[in-house]
């Protein structure tokens, strides 16, 4: 795995706006500090997504101008349209604007040209994570004509994504998807992500990490015709909505199961995704036992992953979040206690059992998961 990163990309925000950045995204290092502190002086580029209207900020950033070198790229974040932050921006030293709010897309798209610019031609995810998305395109649109699902695509496209996470890694595989793709597709690159490094870190036979990958790519498939009006509703679902949403485990399993070559773990990873350790889950109501190994770590990936995509209502929870989420659900019996401690160690979390939860309204911005676990 690519542990060393020449090129840093530095990032000045509002407190807690610091934890939404990602720390790798496409070969770049990105190193994030609030404007409370001081403002690196050695940076070679600077990203400000701050309040322009905050006078405290201003006199900060006028006196950072005075002390800059020259050659520092400064790039402000100013809202859509907003004439006055654009002429602050500019007065402040600002070489280029972007829109705000600052996302993976936005720091994309900077990093996308410093690359340009620097001739840097080292591979990053996003290849992988554009070709994976295309085969998930094409087994959709397979599906929804009642066609066969390429089966030999989509375990290429695994192959794909476990080489692509063991060169840069799972946590710029999990910013260069939010960066690229939203609703469904994010899910499901994030969840196939998490599985694949979760599986390879755990020491699992590479035939149990294919089946995995492939289980991850296809495990919502079956969302393929809900409405995405119900999909990415921001709030909580109605019943009828809740009832339409429980179908997709097993309209994937009824297709694809006709397939050959599709092996029972597979398919059953795809059918019951959605059970928990208590018998609370979705469709069959499965506890315990009855629960198969793969399918308990698909579940646990598919979870995380709902908590860590962004949505155009909901930021990412930070890692360390999610992974308290998780733990909370793991002392309630839904999930396995030492497989969440696994995925922890996985994305370099040191967050155990006695983490210090979200607060409820952050819980109750996780896709319901806690309760219905209804959008992942």
């Amino acid at each position: 795995m690519t542990t060393h990163f020449p090129n840093i990309l530095h990032v000045v925000c509002e407190g807690e706006r610091t934890r939404l950045m990602p720390a790798r995204l496409l070969g770049f290092e990105v190193q994030t500090s609030s404007i409370a502190e001081k403002i690196p002086t050695a940076a070679k580029t600077i990203v400000f997504d701050i309040d322009l209207g905050d006078a405290r900020n201003i006199a900060k950033l006028a006196a950072f101008r005075k002390t800059a070198p020259a050659t520092c790229k400064q790039i402000f974040a100013i809202g859509k349209g907003n004439l006055q932050e654009e002429l602050q921006a500019t007065t402040l030293g600002a070489r280029q604007t972007i829109t705000k709010p600052l996302c993976e897309n936005g720091l994309a798209r900077i990093i996308e040209g410093l690359r340009d610019a620097a001739g840097i031609t080292t591979p990053t995810a996003s290849k992988a994570v554009n070709a994976a998305a295309r085969t998930l395109e094409h087994s959709f649109a397979r599906f929804r004509a009642k066609q066969p699902v390429d089966l030999a695509e989509v375990s290429a496209t695994g192959a794909e994504i476990a080489k692509s996470i063991g060169n840069v890694g799972i946590a710029e595989w999990l910013s260069t998807v939010r960066a690229y793709h939203q609703t469904t597709f994010q899910h499901i690159l994030i969840v196939t992500g998490l599985a694949c490094s979760f599986a390879t870190s755990l020491g699992m036979r590479k035939a149990d990490i294919d089946k995995l990958t492939i289980a991850g790519l296809l495990h919502d498939i079956g969302k393929v015709d809900i409405p995405a009006a119900i999909l990415d509703k921001p709030g909580k679902l109605t019943p009828d909505e809740l009832d339409i949403i429980r179908t997709h485990p097993r309209t994937g399993h009824l297709s694809l199961s006709r397939q050959r070559d599709l092996g029972d773990d597979v398919l059953d990873a795809i059918l019951h995704h959605h059970e928990f350790l208590d018998g609370s889950g979705y469709p069959d109501g499965l506890a315990g036992d009855q629960i198969r190994d793969l399918t308990r770590i698909l579940t646990i990936c598919d979870i995380m992953g709902a908590l860590l995509e962004r949505r155009a209502y909901k930021e990412p929870f930070s890692v360390e979040q999610s992974v308290s989420i998780l733990m909370n659900m793991a002392s309630a019996g839904k999930i396995e206690t030492v497989l969440v401690h696994a995925l922890a160690r996985t994305l370099e979390n040191k967050a155990s059992s006695t983490s210090s939860l979200p607060d409820q309204d952050e819980i109750d911005m996780a896709p319901l998961y806690l309760s219905a676990n209804e959008a992942g």
